[in-house]
């Protein structure tokens, strides 16, 4: 069987989710701003990554990229991204719905784990996961 857990929304503003929980799963909804780019990144998850409004540029680190409109659907494990809203030519917000679920690591053809890269965005979840461990140590 699965356990189920039932959080109370109040929590979920205290308690800011990391970037995801080991053996879980978290699901977020970004708003991007007119012409914002994410950083390069990577987790170490297996992430759905789907745009619910606008159009947006994904570009892999090998240089690819997508474009994606509203009702498409990525599927990315591990590989490092980023994403860019294009919507109006840059010019309205766009919003992005994530499930980003464990995985194994990934281990190249030369045996080396690819890990978590964050960028810019790693003082962000650093600091949702230090909260988090410190608000269980209380309870």
């Amino acid at each position: 069987s699965v356990p189920i857990c039932v959080v109370h929304v109040s929590l979920l503003i205290l308690r800011k989710p990391p970037l995801h929980y080991q053996n879980g799963t978290v699901v977020r909804m970004i708003d991007f701003s007119p012409g914002s780019v994410s950083p390069m990144h990577r987790a170490v998850s297996l992430d759905y990554g789907v745009v619910l409004e606008g159009e947006f540029e994904m570009e892999l680190d090998s240089g690819e990229t997508r474009i994606m409109r509203q009702g498409d659907v990525c599927i990315n494990r591990s590989c490092a991204h980023a994403w860019r809203n294009i919507t109006g030519n840059g010019t309205m917000p766009g919003r992005m719905l994530y499930i980003l679920i464990d995985c194994k690591p990934v281990i190249t053809a030369q045996g080396e784990e690819l890990g978590e890269y964050l960028a810019e965005l790693a003082p962000y979840y650093e600091k949702n996961a230090k909260d988090l461990a410190a608000k269980e140590t209380e309870q």
